[in-house]
């Protein structure tokens, strides 16, 4: 889908948001075939096999320094107005998860904790072929509690910003190009796009489509939960070195997009928001420190 420099307005941003609401409704509904069918056992032998397995992991460093953050719309046709002013942003340096947060190594946080079991864990919990995909169904309270029980946190809007597009303003983790095959899992023209269970990717693939930093999917796959409260004239009045977002607010930020979402929505400066109890089959998340 294009859209014009006309189009670009508060309204086709809440028209996104709606969009997304109703995409990811099926995911908050309390009808009993919609929660989760398995719960963890003491001595579940498949859930500690799944837990187990080898799936991708590790941090990147990045360094302290300036990066251009937000989007220019004389650059970035499609800029939203919560995305500017762009603006040099200072950063003390700080490690992120390279992959996103897979099913295995959700599965072990529950194992350990007897925590809430994600919507779409609907087997014994899941089929193997589930276990490196990124975890889906988890709220933004959720994923902060699996960021500290990891020893981590979530990261901030601007940390998630700098590790996704670098330090020049560009406008996916690769460049100006738009998204294709070969870079990202993305809503492209002819895919299979499904409800039941999203046709996700292991979260190190498209190794084309790495940030600057060497960090897996910070467009497409899945959204991404940050610590942030969302404002969206934040841009314009907080402040340049270690932004951190509003004290409070009623929507948490979450990035980069996902498989079922058009090329303009997985900008590295795109910013949307949901309450922090919201769970969607679009949105995981990864840690920093």
């Amino acid at each position: 889908m294009s859209l014009s420099a006309d189009r670009v307005s508060c309204g086709r941003w809440a028209a996104i948001l709606t969009l997304l609401v109703a995409s990811g409704g099926a995911s908050l509904s309390r009808a009993d075939h919609d929660l989760p069918r398995w719960r963890p056992t003491d001595g579940d032998t498949e859930a500690l096999r799944l837990a187990a397995l080898p799936v991708p992991d590790g941090m990147v460093s990045i360094p302290a320094g300036w990066f251009l953050m937000g989007s220019d719309p004389g650059v970035d046709r499609v800029a939203g107005p919560q995305e500017q002013p762009q603006r040099p942003v200072f950063l003390d340096a700080f490690e992120i998860d390279r992959f996103e947060v897979s099913n295995a190594h959700y599965l072990r946080y529950v194992l350990a904790t007897k925590a809430a079991v994600p919507y779409y864990w609907k087997g014994e919990p899941f089929a193997e072929k589930m276990a490196p995909h990124p975890v889906i169904g988890v709220s933004w309270q959720e994923a902060e509690a699996y960021c500290r029980w990891s020893g981590k946190r979530l990261p901030t809007e601007a940390e998630w910003e700098k590790a996704a597009r670098g330090t020049d303003g560009r406008l996916y983790p690769w460049g100006n190009e738009l998204p294709g095959w070969l870079r990202t899992n993305i809503a492209h023209p002819g895919s299979k796009r499904g409800i039941r269970y999203p046709p996700l990717a292991n979260v190190n693939r498209y190794d084309r489509g790495v940030s600057p930093y060497g960090v897996y999917q910070m467009a497409g796959n899945v959204a991404e939960w940050v610590a942030d409260w969302f404002d969206q004239d934040y841009y314009r009045r907080g402040p340049r070195e270690n932004p951190r977002g509003p004290e409070t607010g009623d929507t948490k930020v979450f990035r980069g997009g996902s498989w079922n979402e058009d090329p303009e929505v997985a900008r590295s400066a795109g910013r949307v928001s949901y309450p922090p109890d919201y769970r969607s089959y679009l949105i995981g998340f990864r840690c920093a420190r």
